[in-house]
């Protein structure tokens, strides 16, 4: 009980004490009487309100009643010793005034058992909050440590999109995916070619959920799960119209990461193992934005303010198929692919940045390999898991029967790739920005890939991209924007059609085209995206079972509700 109610209590008692040794009239007993059922009435009533309970109002009944005998007896004694004479009867000559105690209204009972509550409440929330400030409840150092270092971040974008095929687009233009999924043209009958001249309108999602762990000062653990589906690795995007059967979702990131203590100075060195983000400093020409890898990656930063500069490095290893997987005359091979690169910030400026870029991509036993007799397998692996189109391919199998047909990539692929971005930003909070990329395969052979597909494919091998940006550069509150315009041309073996970006001409590479959007904020964190991306195939890719096709046209719209958080 706290001491405030200890004080009351003690009070009336005291109170009870004082006025009867007060009562000193012939009608005191009954004055007594009623100042006594007074006190005890309060106590019942405060037993009866839970402020105190029946034990603890028996025992300062108790303890009053002791008391006021003890002192009764000690003045009888103290008198007695004193030789003082019989106390003056009430009423008689020469008596005190008399002492009357009046009655107790309800509403002041009322009053004092609301004050002594209230008194009671603010003894338990002071001591409620000073063992919550003891024991730091809901403070971040009462959490264990790996609680503490949790963080969750993800995005969500609802999508409208629409894909405008050209009229005058080529009826049948092989779907080398389905073929090869299918097991040759005949399996895969209507799915053996691509839908060239039907619109498609369609709503889509990609929701994308992560999650860091922050283990120590170095060391930290990142996982995302995302949308998609395991067939196409260049988006996570999910088609609505599902039959009501629930989305899936798969593991996007899983990777573990190292960083290069501070106390080593302004050099920043950041190692990750794992499924990993795209490392390179990039723009969507050579890789599309969804791409996740497997490997490992290792990123370096030295920082030059005094300067005005700062350089940096990164490079990668990444397997595409594991060597247990893959086997030719008894050894093993692994498809897998390396890259690295070199760049440099210059501020020339506090309001102008150019940012430039080096870098070298080699990947190793990704062309395929004819199988050498009839009815052999054993060099399918060399066929590609996903072909989206434009790449030059050539049929692995012997078999005559376009049933057992498989389809592989004809070209090797060494890209040597060169990229910068102009930032200006004079006009702050808007800036202009101009990127540019360049690529090109030094792996393209033409006299190779002509032996294997068995006809003449002449040399195309290069691509690049600029475009231009004019607005916030990160849109993440209510109305900021963002314009861009760009220009992009890539041409069929420029690199793998399974890492371009899948918007433009719907994916693949052998295009040619601009895109152009917008971005506004509509809320903090929120915003809406308006994209047109507009391509035509450059030259139509040469296979061994077709000739030369006629260009391919294809216009797409997106418009997107994004989040993030």
């Amino acid at each position: 009980m706290s001491m405030r109610l200890k004080n009351t209590a003690i009070l009336l008692a005291s109170l009870s004490l004082l006025l009867a040794s007060s009562a000193l009239r012939a009608d005191a007993a009954t004055d007594l009487l009623e100042l006594k059922n007074t006190i005890l009435n309060l106590v019942d009533e405060l037993v009866s309100n839970g402020v105190i309970s029946a034990e603890r109002a028996a025992e300062m009944k108790s303890q009053a009643a002791l008391k006021a005998r003890e002192q009764a007896a000690q003045a009888a004694i103290a008198a007695g010793r004193a030789g003082e004479a019989p106390a003056v009867q009430p009423g008689a000559p020469g008596a005190a005034p008399v002492v009357r105690v009046p009655y107790v209204p309800e509403f002041v009972k009322d009053e004092i058992r609301a004050e002594v509550r209230e008194e009671l409440r603010a003894d338990v929330t002071n001591d409620v909050v000073a063992v919550a400030r003891a024991e730091r409840w809901g403070t971040p150092d009462a959490l264990p440590d790996w609680v503490s270092g949790l963080s969750l971040s993800g995005d969500f974008r609802l999508r409208g999109v629409g894909v405008f095929q050209d009229e005058s687009n080529f009826l049948q233009v092989p779907d080398f995916q389905a073929i090869n999924e299918a097991g040759g043209f005949n399996a895969a009958g209507a799915d053996a070619f691509l839908t060239t001249r039907e619109d498609v309108q369609r709503g889509q999602v990609r929701l994308r959920l992560g999650l860091t762990a922050e283990i120590n000062e170095d060391w930290s653990v990142v996982a995302r799960l995302a949308t998609g589906n395991d067939m196409i690795p260049t988006t996570r995007n999910q088609n609505l119209g599902t039959d009501n059967r629930p989305f899936d979702l798969y593991l996007d990131l899983a990777y573990a990461e190292w960083r290069l203590p501070a106390a080593y100075g302004p050099h920043a060195l950041t190692v990750r193992g794992g499924r990993l983000r795209n490392p390179f400093f990039r723009t969507e020409l050579a890789f599309d934005e969804d791409l996740t890898f497997d490997g490992v990656t290792a990123g370096y930063r030295w920082d030059r303010p005094d300067s005005g500069y700062a350089l940096f490095a990164n490079a990668g290893a990444f397997s595409l198929l594991p060597e247990d997987a893959s086997f030719v005359d008894g050894d093993s091979f692994e498809k897998r692919w390396f890259g690295g690169q070199l760049g440099a910030d210059f501020r020339f400026t506090d309001t102008l940045v150019l940012t430039v870029a080096g870098a070298y991509y080699d990947f190793d036993n990704v062309v395929g390999r004819r199988n050498v007799e009839t009815g052999d397998s054993n060099l399918d692996w060399t066929a590609p898991a996903f072909i989206a189109k434009g790449n030059t391919v050539f049929n692995i199998r012997n078999e005559v029967d376009p049933q057992a047909q498989l389809f592989a990539l004809a070209s090797e692929f060494e890209l040597v790739n060169a990229t910068f971005a102009l930032d200006y930003s004079g006009f702050a909070p808007v800036h202009v920005v101009l990127r540019g990329d360049f690529l090109q395969n030094t792996g393209f052979s033409e006299a190779d890939v002509s032996a294997r597909t068995g006809a003449p494919v002449a040399e195309r091998n290069t691509a690049w991209l600029t475009q231009l940006e004019v607005g916030n550069p990160a849109v993440r509150a209510r109305g900021q924007w963002r314009a861009f315009a760009g220009y992009r041309y890539l041409e069929r073996d420029a690199l793998l059609d399974s890492f371009a970006d899948s918007d433009f001409r719907a994916g693949g590479t052998d295009a040619e085209g601009w895109l152009a959007g917008l971005e506004f904020g509509i809320a903090r964190n929120t915003w809406v995206r308006a994209r047109w991306l507009s391509a035509d195939e450059i030259d139509g890719t040469i296979y061994d079972v077709t000739g030369p096709l006629a260009p391919l046209a294809i216009d797409v719209l997106q418009v997107d509700l994004n989040a993030q958080f």
